[in-house]
């Protein structure tokens, strides 16, 4: 990777952002459906570089990061890379919890950042669970793909 070594406190905020993005419902779909193209991938890796130094500019300005300037940054990032017009505020919760997950870390927090691991880490496990499944009842119900996007409330709300 090169570069100098990150602060702990700026690993773990770069972690909880890693960790918000893939809970949000819609960058998710966007990215399983690559509707960023062929480098969806790559488009949602480089949003989570791009809003850690949005808020790193905002510390070397010595201003404080509020969730509705990160609001208008998020919704720039889905039109431009993925073509997503959000509908839903989405964007609101994933900004607020952002700037929560900042404040946290900066102060060597990472409560937050852990809690959502754990969630991840968990809804991969069911993930895998559900895939292993899926495969072993293959061709027995059908095409199974329709039932259920995977989508849990808390997929979707965010709410801590």
């Amino acid at each position: 990777m090169g570069g100098p070594e990150m602060h702990p406190n700026q690993a773990a905020f770069v972690e909880g952002v890693d960790h918000i993005l893939s809970k949000w419902t819609a960058l998710e779909l966007a990215v399983k459906h690559e509707w960023g193209g062929r480098s969806t991938q790559d488009k949602r890796d480089n949003m989570v570089d791009e809003i850690s130094d949005y808020f790193d500019t905002l510390v070397r300005k010595r201003q404080t990061p509020e969730p509705t300037d990160l609001q208008g940054l998020l919704l720039d990032i889905l039109d431009d890379d993925f073509s997503i017009a959000l509908e839903d505020d989405s964007e609101k919760e994933v900004a607020r919890l952002m700037c929560i997950v900042f404040n946290e870390c900066k102060t060597g927090n990472y409560a937050t950042v852990d809690r959502l691991a754990a969630e991840r880490d968990a809804r991969e496990k069911q993930g895998n669970s559900t895939a292993a499944m899926q495969s072993q009842g293959n061709g027995q119900q059908g095409d199974s793909d329709d039932s259920d996007s995977g989508a849990s409330d808390s997929d979707v709300s965010m709410e801590e």
